[in-house]
């Protein structure tokens, strides 16, 4: 498990400080396949409330950086594009392979690093509309195959 974060404030005309923050958070999943949870939080002074965006990226063995699950070569491809930007995003994750246990660390650990008195806004639902979320499951054949390659 690997983590980055950044934390960046702006100052507007109106003297509001707004405070960015992302959470880069990567996993190991089988299949030699690493996952990467990006949450970003927007937070303006004296508000209280952070508005948490997600991105996820897939890195398989063979590829040099991450990318996005659903490719244009992926055949879901289409289907995705016709969604919505909270469906897609939903799409999205499911194909990452992350698993809701990695799913509420990373939410966990963000709202950590943010600390206390805020309240934390979900710009889509994530963890609420996906309760079923399992990751990668690899069969009793694939398991025993993975170790020998």
């Amino acid at each position: 498990m690997k983590y980055n974060i950044w934390v960046n404030c702006l100052s507007t005309n109106n003297q509001k400080l707004l405070a960015l923050m992302i959470h880069e958070k990567t996993f190991s999943l089988a299949a030699d396949r690493e996952a990467k949870i990006i949450l970003k939080g927007n937070a303006e002074d004296h508000a209280g409330q952070v508005n948490i965006d997600f991105e996820f990226l897939i890195k398989e063995k063979h590829d040099k950086s991450f990318r996005l699950p659903i490719g244009v070569d992926h055949p879901k491809y289409w289907k995705l594009k016709r969604l919505t930007p909270e469906k897609s995003q939903l799409l999205q994750l499911v194909y990452s392979g992350i698993s809701r246990k990695h799913l509420d660390e990373a939410i966990r650990e963000f709202k950590q690093f943010f600390g206390a008195g805020y309240v934390f806004k979900e710009a889509v639902n994530v963890s609420e509309r996906l309760k079923t979320l399992r990751g990668i499951r690899l069969s009793h054949v694939s398991r025993n195959l993975l170790p020998a390659v």
